[in-house]
């Protein structure tokens, strides 16, 4: 009878990255949808609205922006969304995502209570620093 082995490392995710993290990642790069989520990151919680990459550079150069005259704000805005051009070349190299974007983003103490001043801000981190994930955004108690 001839056994199956399999080796550890197809079995172990040896990257340090959630897998299944950076899958639910693929589908919000793919403009297929967005959803709310709380990190747990560096010993806080960050939560907000999980988006892609386009989003999140289209959204950060707009905000960036404001205040600027209009054909410089244009620049800007530009020039922040050729960086969100790699998450929609279909020509790209198949690879999982290394970094995890967020808009509305707030943050919190592992308690749960909000940092004061805690507006909604555009985040994005690094797949690798997160360690764990729930469905869901933490809202504070004064909303």
């Amino acid at each position: 009878m001839k056994e199956n082995k399999v080796a550890l490392t197809e079995v172990v995710n040896v990257d340090g990255k959630d897998w299944f993290l950076q899958e639910l990642i693929e589908i919000v790069n793919g403009g297929k949808m967005t959803f709310d989520v709380t990190l747990t990151v560096a010993g806080f919680l960050v939560s907000g609205t999980l988006i892609g990459g386009k989003e999140y550079f289209e959204g950060f150069g707009e905000e960036f922006s404001f205040g600027l005259e209009s054909e410089a704000a244009e620049k800007v805005r530009t020039a922040f969304a050729k960086n969100g051009q790699v998450y929609s070349e279909a020509s790209s190299p198949a690879m999982l995502p290394n970094y995890v974007h967020l808009k509305n983003a707030h943050f919190f103490h592992t308690s749960g209570t909000p940092i004061p001043e805690n507006r909604g801000v555009w985040w994005r981190g690094r797949v690798s620093e997160v360690a764990g994930f729930s469905l869901g955004a933490l809202t504070a108690d004064s909303e």
